[in-house]
C-alpha cells in the first residue's frame, strides 16, 4: 500500500488541497503500509492489521455564491504483485476511519471508486488503519502495490 501527497498552492478562492500520508513529508514520499501474515494462519480469515495509519487531509474553500462540490476517489485497479507475477486483488484490503469524516471502506479494485464528496467549505482530516482480509491462501512472497487518491472539483 502506498499513499501520495498532492498540494495545489493558491491563495485565491476556490482552493482545493489534498494531503495523503504523514504531515510534513515531502510530496515525493509515498507512505507504505505493510501486512505481516503469520506462518501459522495464512488464509484463515483472520484480518491482518497494517503496520501504519495513514492520515488524509482534505480542504475545499469556496464562496457562498459559488458553492462547489469536491469528490475523493481512489484508483485501486492494479492488484498487488510479487516477483513471480502472482497477484492479490486490492479488494482484499479495507480500512477503518478514526472519526468517519473520510469514511471506512474496502478498495473496490476499480479505477474510480468514490470515497466521499463534500459541498461548500470543508476542511477535514482522518486517519485510516488498513486491513488485509487474509481469507485466501496465496503463494508465498512479498506483494507490492499502490493506490492513488484524487480529490477534485469537476
Amino acid at each position: 500500500m502506498a499513499a501520495v501527497s498532492f498540494t495545489i498552492k493558491d491563495n485565491t478562492i476556490p482552493k482545493i488541497t489534498i494531503q495523503v500520508g504523514q504531515p510534513g513529508h515531502s510530496q515525493n514520499r509515498i507512505d507504505t503500509v505493510t501486512f505481516a501474515v503469520p506462518n501459522a494462519n495464512p488464509g484463515d480469515g483472520t484480518p491482518i492489521q497494517g503496520s501504519d495509519e495513514i492520515a488524509i487531509n482534505l480542504e475545499l474553500r469556496t464562496t457562498a455564491s459559488n458553492r462547489l462540490t469536491a469528490f475523493l476517489t481512489v484508483d485501486s485497479a492494479t492488484p498487488l504483485i510479487n516477483g513471480q507475477g502472482n497477484t492479490i486483488p486490492t479488494s482484499k484490503i479495507s480500512w477503518t476511519a478514526s472519526d468517519g469524516d473520510i469514511p471506512s471502506g474496502t478498495f473496490a479494485g476499480t479505477s474510480n471508486q468514490l470515497i466521499v464528496s463534500y459541498s461548500g467549505y470543508v476542511n477535514v482530516s482522518d486517519r485510516h488503519t488498513f486491513y488485509f482480509a487474509n481469507d485466501t491462501v496465496y503463494d508465498a512472497g512479498t506483494y507490492n502495490g499502490q493506490v492513488t487518491y484524487t480529490w477534485f472539483v469537476p
